[in-house]
């Protein structure tokens, strides 16, 4: 068997997609995020990144990229590289380790070039677990407990591919963990000082302010200026909301869409009929530790709802390090989900002379985990 890795190219888009819905639906029954509107359109997005292929006799069997973004460790600048799309086809799985081994080298190999000195990536803790000695000869250390958390039971909107595949009794029982939220949302104390508002250009400043006093502390997380913040909000098509109390701004949430699919929506490559449904997600969320308690559930309940949703609640979901305890405990205020199927690990590798010790909670960005949504929707 010869592998040969090679660049993405345009042409290989419906190939690659194929691989990519083959490769994370199978044995999985949940949901996954999906791509829209092409497997490319990730990178695309971002100012620098890598994509790779692995074929063999010309057929596409495993891919990887990586996106390259500015993050901050021990309050020192660093390019830091985030791996995604390690997929392999099914029917390859026996040769994991040879073909992902080539794959990770070829584009570590760039990553040094490009004077990247971590590279971290994210999977489910058991896909983690499954190939551990391949991760572990490639010297990559691993964090567990970097969970999906889910609230919310309705799309923010549909988009179906040769019909609806969504059965009378699943529309039930989201209809029924719909009256969970309701409930505690109506056990969730009411605010009576502070004020939820849409964010506005005006608040840009503040918000970053908020959000880097929030992730100082967190390796790997980058650094706001008004006009970073401001172009990476536009960049997502990202929309947010701000709190404040006594005209002083104590918290912010900024989320952005990313399609997803399978489970009762059907499974890309595995059922004749599914759903590519869009799903919304936290770019950034910072509280005062002071009102953490109080306003973060509030924050969230607002993503989950509008004008055009008062009924239900719009999906939500996040994925993050949840030793980050005011936000793991907000999610649960809210009757989110931490479901064992999608505990996730995080992998990292360190090409720097110094030692890092991970023993505080890490950032994740949840826009390079997934693949984010820039099309026209509403």
């Amino acid at each position: 068997m010869s592998v040969e890795i090679i660049n993405f190219e345009k042409n290989y888009e419906k190939e690659t997609l194929k691989l990519f819905y083959r490769s994370v639906f199978y044995n999985r029954k949940e949901f996954e995020y999906a791509r829209l509107p092409t497997w490319s359109h990730r990178y695309l997005l971002e100012d620098v990144s890598i994509q790779r292929l692995a074929t063999i006799n010309g057929k596409i069997v495993g891919s990887l990229g990586l996106i390259v973004y500015t993050g901050y460790i021990n309050d020192k600048k660093q390019n830091i590289g985030f791996f995604v799309d390690n997929c392999i086809l099914p029917e390859y799985t026996s040769k994991y380790d040879s073909i992902m081994s080539q794959l990770f080298q070829n584009v570590e190999h760039v990553a040094k070039t490009m004077k990247v000195n971590y590279i971290l990536g994210w999977d489910y803790t058991r896909k983690v677990d499954s190939h551990n000695d391949f991760f572990c000869k490639m010297g990559y250390s691993h964090l567990d407990g970097i969970n999906w958390f889910g609230g919310g039971t309705k799309p923010v909107l549909a988009f179906f591919e040769k019909g609806e595949n969504i059965s009378f009794i699943w529309r039930l029982a989201l209809g029924l963990l719909n009256l969970k939220f309701q409930f505690r949302e109506r056990r969730t104390r009411s605010l009576t000082k502070e004020t939820i508002r849409p964010l506005k250009n005006t608040d840009i400043s503040v918000a970053a302010d908020l959000i880097n006093r929030q992730n100082k502390l967190l390796a790997f997380s980058p650094k706001y200026s008004k006009d970073t913040l401001k172009k990476t909000m536009e960049k997502y098509h990202a929309k947010g909301w701000i709190v404040e109390t006594k005209d002083t701004a104590i918290g912010v949430l900024i989320t952005f869409l990313a399609p997803w699919s399978g489970w009762m929506y059907g499974r890309p490559e595995y059922t004749s009929k599914f759903t590519n449904f869009l799903i919304n997600h936290p770019l950034e969320f910072a509280v005062d530790p002071e009102y953490a308690k109080q306003v973060a559930p509030h924050l969230l309940y607002t993503a989950m709802k509008s004008d055009i949703n008062r009924r239900g609640y719009f999906m939500l979901v996040d994925v993050f390090d949840r030793r980050i305890s005011w936000m793991t405990n907000a999610f649960f205020d809210i009757g989110a989900d931490e479901i064992p199927y999608d505990f996730g690990t995080l992998l990292f590798k360190s090409f720097a002379e110094d030692s890092i010790e991970l023993s505080h909670p890490v950032y994740v960005p949840t826009n390079l985990v997934i693949s984010p949504y820039t099309g026209k929707y509403l």
